[in-house]
């Protein structure tokens, strides 16, 4: 986006025009109107030049302008450059037409390829659909897994046919919905949010939307046919479209977030998939307006899920949309009732439609950080007969173009970007199933890249600008080529392949060697500064910023940053935590990684061979308690784990995937694991203090309750993922799935060490865990097969070979337990002493049980040493005896935080 000091902005419109006003339209030779041209006005009274695009209808309009003489120039690439000398003395309308660019030989022509947006006549048919007949809708119910429908009196007006069938209808008048949860954590989570363990709500009116075999479940209850239709039906499906087409740019709440952002539903087009292929899985949407509750959210789908834009397999969902409200959340997301009966629900369903095996994206950043790109996207079809392709693409890139192999125009859909604008490609017949296809995608916008200031730039919409087909639920290979103006560089996942310059341009060519989940680069003006590690072979290079962005170049405190000595220290912790991870996990399957300065201030992102730092982490302390005027402990932890966390990464989410929300944790929790773990190994002598102090502040995140008395662990287990979130615990997530998560690994980890191997059980097990995920996203229950698979004789604590007990406490329990240690020393013979412990444990049920670890000091400069640990199941205490060879200074339960502990 351009900065606000050195450019005017006008607002496109296409209404009335006032005196003063210049508008036009651009067009190419042959007629067709050009969108997204630049048109550049100087002259006049102008201090500064004011640059606006074309929209769709190739229309542009600048008003309030002075009289006076002014010069237009208008830029489009494939186009040769227009300028226009304008005498304005009133209203000016003018068309201007662009000839081809003389050194191209084809070009696409945006106008005519428009036509091709939102026109599937199907589509339209779908999206203009009106009112049918009316019914009477008496004592009838409605089952649909475990939502049940119960129609008391009322009307069921449906909504028009399309081709004989029925898509839709709209109920007014007294019913009720029930909704009975299948597993106790449903159950839970129900009665955490509402009270109850399972849902009763009465309600007014219901918008039903469903695929062909949903219908047949209503027809029976159909009463006499009425008149007319109600009015309250009519309103009532006017006011569902108005509020389910809307798309708002900052989110109120959790739930405006999850159903109105960048991958938003458009039912219609999701209609349109399932009436091309009369075997696309089936789906039921019900909008209920509540006596309690106005607006919940009922949704049972087949294989896509319930909710996928939270990543999730399972195919039934209960949402309650109040963003602004106390009860905003998902209330229920859980597998067909049938899954769980028959024991096959699992989180590594496949959800695909189209699996994507290869990405060919080429971009142009211009001068004012707008886009634009052509994708073409390789893929596999998984479900024969399917013809409607959901890209995850945001609103703000406004597609142009999309085309077959063979170059012919085909249809797509992309509403408003403040409507339910989700990109979706529509194809003029199913692509043979276990065949590869392609599709070609061109686009442009912006709200990708926001100008920092200084050669900086925000990097934004990080898995969304491109057309993205399956988000982080698959891995494709990337060939990604950038033309930026000369003065930047892009940082890109893969491997560099060539540099060139053409003109003001400079271009970079990129692949990546491996098939990876996601996409991204960083850019600016970077110097770029490398660092050799000889241990391990990966390629390390750093890149940082010499200027400060805007928002902190008026800090006093900041002016002495030495960004090379930081980028080279961030390297040095990036060489530390690639061994570390080698050593513990295994290797990585990339061999390179760039470490890039990023100007947002407290938040780091890892991708596959690049790493997003903070710029605060290029800060050394002095400048940070110069900067808060205090020493902020919290901040520094972050800037002490952010490069270890964000490098790890490359193991725990990119060389291991996650299969869904309730999995992410083995995702973040691994990560922030492995900052703790990196503390202990990469820090010389001294780590015990920041180690010690890493472990409580977690224990701190998981536990401080806020001010509506909610601690994050209250929310909820850590297999919940995102439905922690709710309006009294919104940091539940971020303060459940990172600390807890680590903490969980941090606990088998401790209950595996022994005094003759160390770690070595610990870390053989988690080079299995990375070997046998590198070509399938991980899950819980895979984790804990691997776990159990290597688990020590100690472990076993229900003599099963099973872990049950330990991943029911941690993963899928919200206990946690305290701890008193007592112990007395006395004398033995030989010079030893004997040393009587006792620890208790309380704050449990009576199923609980723990392998807690007992440390010694002997005052020989080594520390805390281990001495063993100690089991012990429910509220009660249990006592061990054991022969040390000397006095000890100290005897500590738990000294290192291994265990979480109240």
């Amino acid at each position: 986006m351009l900065k606000m000091g050195l450019f005017l902005f006008c607002v496109l419109v296409t209404a009335a025009l006032r005196a003063e006003t210049i508008s036009g339209t651009i067009l190419d030779p042959s007629g067709a109107v050009i969108a997204a041209a630049q048109i550049e006005i100087t002259g006049g009274d102008l201090a500064n030049p004011i640059v606006l695009s074309s929209d769709g209808l190739g229309k542009f309009t600048c008003a309030e302008l002075k009289p006076g003489t002014y010069s237009l120039r208008v830029t489009r690439d494939g186009f040769e450059p227009l300028v226009k000398s304008v005498e304005l003395k009133g209203a000016v309308q003018l068309q201007l037409t662009l000839a081809i660019a003389r050194q191209q030989v084809t070009v696409s022509v945006p106008g005519k390829n428009l036509a091709f947006a939102n026109s599937d006549p199907l589509y339209r048919r779908l999206r203009d659909i009106g009112v049918g007949e009316t019914f009477s809708f008496d004592n009838f119910t409605v089952n649909s897994d475990t939502g049940t429908f119960t129609f008391k009196k009322g009307s069921l007006t449906l909504l028009g046919p399309l081709d004989r069938v029925i898509t839709g209808a709209i109920f007014v008048g007294e019913g009720h919905f029930n909704l009975k949860t299948v597993t106790a954590l449903d159950a839970h989570e129900l009665s955490r949010r509402t009270g109850s363990e399972e849902v009763n709500e009465d309600f007014t009116e219901a918008i039903f939307r469903f695929t062909r075999g949903e219908w047949p479940k209503f027809l029976p209850g159909l009463g006499a046919h009425a008149g007319s239709t109600p009015p309250e039906a009519l309103a009532a499906f006017n006011h569902w479209k108005e509020k389910l087409r809307h798309r708002s740019e900052r989110p109120l709440g959790f739930t405006e977030f999850l159903l109105g952002g960048e991958t938003m539903d458009n039912v219609d087009a999701d209609l349109l998939a399932a009436f091309y292929n009369p075997k696309h899985p089936d789906f039921l949407n019900a909008y209920i307006r509540g006596t309690k509750h106005k607006d919940l959210r009922f949704f049972v789908r087949a294989r896509v899920g319930a909710l996928p834009q939270m990543d999730s397999p399972e195919e039934v969902g209960l949402v309650n949309y109040d963003p602004e409200g106390m009860d905003d959340g998902v209330w229920y997301l859980a597998h067909f009732k049938s899954e769980y009966l028959n024991h096959t629900a699992s989180s590594g369903e496949d959800r695909r439609i189209f699996a994507t095996h290869r990405y060919k994206i080429e971009t142009v950043i211009s001068k004012n950080a707008h886009l634009f790109s052509i994708a073409t996207i390789t893929f596999e079809p998984l479900i024969a007969g399917e013809r409607v392709m959901k890209f995850g693409l945001l609103p703000n890139l406004r597609v142009t173009r999309v085309s077959d192999e063979q170059g012919h125009d085909l249809s797509w859909i992309q509403e408003s970007r403040k409507e339910d604008g989700s990109f979706y490609a529509v194809l003029p017949e199913a692509p043979e199933a276990g065949k590869e296809h392609s599709i070609t995608i061109e686009y442009s916008g912006d709200k990708v890249l926001e100008e920092a200031g200084q050669g900086s730039f925000y990097v934004g919409a990080r898995t969304s600008w491109y057309p993205n087909l399956n988000g982080f639920g698959e891995r494709a290979i990337y060939d990604l080529t950038f033309k930026v103006p000369h003065r930047y560089k892009v940082i890109s996942v893969g491997k560099l392949q060539a540099e060139s310059t053409e003109q003001d341009f400079a271009v970079t060519h990129w692949v990546t060697p491996v098939p990876v989940a996601v996409a991204g680069f960083n850019y600016g003006d970077y110097k770029r500064l490398d660092l050799p590690d000889d241990k391990t072979g990966y390629r390390i290079s750093g890149y940082y910023l010499t200027e400060l962005p805007d928002n902190l170049r008026h800090y006093g405190a900041l002016q002495t940053m030495a960004p090379s000595a930081m980028t080279k220290y961030a390297l040095e912790q990036t060489r530390a935590q690639l061994q570390v991870c080698t050593f513990y996990f295994g290797k990585s399957p990339y061999e390179e990684i760039s470490v890039t300065e990023q100007p947002d201030f407290a938040f780091g992102q890892s991708w596959p061979t690049l790493v997003y730092l903070p710029i605060s982490a290029y800060m050394d302390s002095t400048q940070r308690w110069m900067l808060f005027g205090h020493i902020d402990n919290k901040f520094t932890g972050f800037v002490q784990e952010v490069t270890p966390h964000e490098v790890s990464h490359q193991w725990w989410g990119h060389a291991v995937g996650w299969a869904s929300y309730h999995d992410q944790w083995l995702s973040e929790g691994f990560a922030e694991f492995s900052a703790g773990l990196f503390l202990q190994q990469a820090m010389g002598k001294d780590w015990r203090k920041d180690y010690v102090e890493f472990w409580d502040r977690l224990r701190s995140r998981i536990l401080e309750k806020n001010n509506f008395g909610v601690a994050p662990n209250d929310a909820g287990p850590l297999w919940m993922g995102l439905r922690l979130v709710s309006p009294r615990s919104e940091n539940a997530y971020q303060n459940v799935t990172y600390p807890k998560g680590a903490y969980v690994l941090q606990m088998l980890r401790s209950i595996m060490y022994s005094a003759d191997d160390g770690d070595n059980a610990f870390i053989a097990m988690m080079h299995d865990f990375v070997e046998s995920h590198r070509d399938r996203p991980a899950t819980t229950e895979s984790f804990k097969a691997i776990v159990e698979k290597h688990m020590t004789k100690s472990m076993d604590l229900t003599g099963n070979g099973r872990l049950d007990w330990f991943f029911n406490e941690w993963v899928y329990g919200t206990q946690v337990p305290r701890y008193h240690f007592e112990y007395q020393l006395t004398p033995a013979d030989g010079g030893k002493v004997k040393l009587h412990m006792t620890i208790t444990q309380s704050d449990v049920d009576e199923h609980f049980g723990m392998l807690v670890p007992v440390f010694a000091d002997f005052g020989n400069g080594h520390g805390m040493i281990r001495l063993g640990q100690i089991g012990v199941a429910g509220n009660n205490s249990h006592s061990v005896d054991m022969l040390l060879p000397s006095q000890p200074k100290k005897v500590e339960l738990n000294a290192f935080k291994d265990i979480l502990a109240r």
